[in-house]
């Protein structure tokens, strides 16, 4: 990844805002530029164009994920509790920026160009890699059902998280994510895990 500048982490953070207020048409450099108070041409001395700006918020969500997955092995826990870990994270996140919420799984970003669109999967298949590996762990160490490849659970959780997120932001953020995602484990641990393992209350 190309290292950004302050100004530009500054302009992906009101990127997002607008495309999680007004969805990716609001991601204009007109409506930028009203935000910053400096004029459109000024943009591209941080940015060529708006496909540029797309790539950086694309980049920082994969920041924003490989942190989240650091953080949760740095715990030094469990494969099931470091994903419960990974879940609370991205949800402890979203829940303090709206706007990474409104680009969580970053389809839109693509939009036709098939560039930002490879940029997109690859995005999302790190992601569903990272969770992967972390549940074919937990089913190496007897914690996850192995009767279920671990890819597929990968797609399960992916999904899972994707849903509540997705009805937190239509209901207007006025619930609490994080209890929500919470319950949402709840479930999922039960679903994953062998049935004659007991987990402890996390």
């Amino acid at each position: 990844m190309t290292p950004r500048t302050t100004r530009q982490d500054e302009i992906i953070h009101e990127a997002l805002a607008l495309v999680a207020e007004h969805g990716i048409e609001g991601l204009t450099y007109r409506n930028l530029s009203e935000r910053f108070g400096i004029s459109v041409p000024a943009f591209y001395r941080h940015f060529a164009s708006k496909a540029d700006i797309l790539l950086g918020i694309i980049e920082y969500l994969q920041e924003v994920s490989v942190g989240v997955f650091e953080s949760a092995e740095a715990s030094g826990v469990d494969a099931l509790d470091r994903l419960r870990l990974v879940l609370t994270g991205y949800a402890q996140r979203f829940a303090e920026d709206g706007g990474l919420a409104a680009v969580l799984f970053a389809d839109e970003i693509g939009g036709t160009d098939r560039a930002l669109q490879e940029r997109v999967l690859l995005h999302m298949e790190e992601n569903r890699e990272r969770l992967t590996a972390l549940l074919a762990e937990g089913a190496a160490a007897g914690l996850v059902r192995s009767d279920v490849p671990a890819k597929r659970w990968a797609f399960v959780v992916m999904g899972s998280l994707r849903l509540e997120v997705a009805r937190w932001r239509l209901g207007g953020r006025s619930t609490d994510l994080v209890e929500a995602v919470a319950l949402l484990w709840a479930d999922l641990e039960v679903i994953l895990g062998p049935p004659q393992v007991k987990r402890r209350d996390a």
